[in-house]
């Protein structure tokens, strides 16, 4: 499914721009970011920093924070000035709102490019020429994203709960995730996908922090910006599904996850 103007500017705003989805987003979203960095930091064979990154679709700055462990300085943006209200401050960090097409930042300028859970909001054609403008010839743009597995490493019987109860009531909603991530499309676009990695994550969870956690999804999202649902409708109704699952005060959940390495080739 591709998204054209309208539509993606019209998702990002209901489903990013709101003080409440923010804040949430904020304290809800679990911290696997550095693990991924250190990844593809080893798989790049880094011993220094590069000199400037950008962080594009940034959220609160959880990519951003762990981005600091690639580069000596950091430019990092979003297309809603909610999330950059909310967003991780550092003092080699520079936040600008902007949209992933429209990167406001000269030619040549970065020596590494990252995207962390939002290449399927973007309209990738023009984001990847953008990309390739604003990055420097033969430097890496990494693409990588995590989602929710709907495993319960400590109770089996959680598995068919995601995907047949939970993803009935709270369908996700559409989002760019087909494109065409072959060489022989990505070369027109001057770059070249190198490698892609595959990742697993264990994220402890209380029963309150899932709950949390499930509400920053677009699929609560949706029906709340929609009116179909309120935060507080969804809580109740999430707290009562889920607690005969929690044996213990904490458990393991899985998450996946891949990263792309594509290379600025001309």
């Amino acid at each position: 499914m591709s998204l054209n103007t309208n539509d993606k500017y019209n998702i990002m705003s209901t489903y990013f721009d709101s003080k409440y989805i923010a804040a949430r987003y904020e304290k809800g979203r679990p911290y696997f970011h550095m693990e991924t960095i250190l990844t593809i930091k080893n798989y790049l064979g880094l011993h220094t920093k590069f000199e400037r990154a950008l962080d594009v679709a940034c959220g609160t700055g959880l990519s951003t924070k762990a981005l600091l462990e690639l580069a000596n300085q950091i430019d990092a943006t979003d297309i809603s000035a909610e999330m950059l209200h909310n967003a991780y401050h550092h003092e080699r960090i520079s936040y600008k709102k902007s949209a992933a097409e429209d990167l406001l930042f000269e030619p040549n300028t970065f020596d590494i490019i990252t995207v962390a859970s939002g290449i399927h909001w973007f309209e990738i054609d023009k984001f990847l020429m953008e990309a390739h403008r604003v990055l420097k010839i033969g430097k890496w743009l990494v693409i990588y994203d995590s989602y929710f597995d709907g495993k319960m490493l400590d109770n089996e019987t959680f598995d068919d709960w995601y995907p047949q109860i939970y993803t009935d009531k709270f369908p996700p909603p559409k989002r760019n995730d087909s494109y065409n991530w072959s060489n022989e499309n990505l070369r027109i676009k001057n770059f070249e996908l190198v490698t892609e990695q595959k990742c697993n994550y264990h994220i402890e969870f209380t029963l309150d922090q899932l709950v949390l956690y499930l509400t920053t999804q677009s699929n609560i999202t949706a029906q709340v910006e929609q009116g179909i649902t309120s935060y507080e409708a969804a809580e109740i109704w999430l707290h009562q599904q889920l607690e005969p699952f929690f044996i213990g005060e904490r458990s393991t959940f899985q998450f996946g996850g891949w990263i792309k390495y594509l290379k600025n080739i001309n």
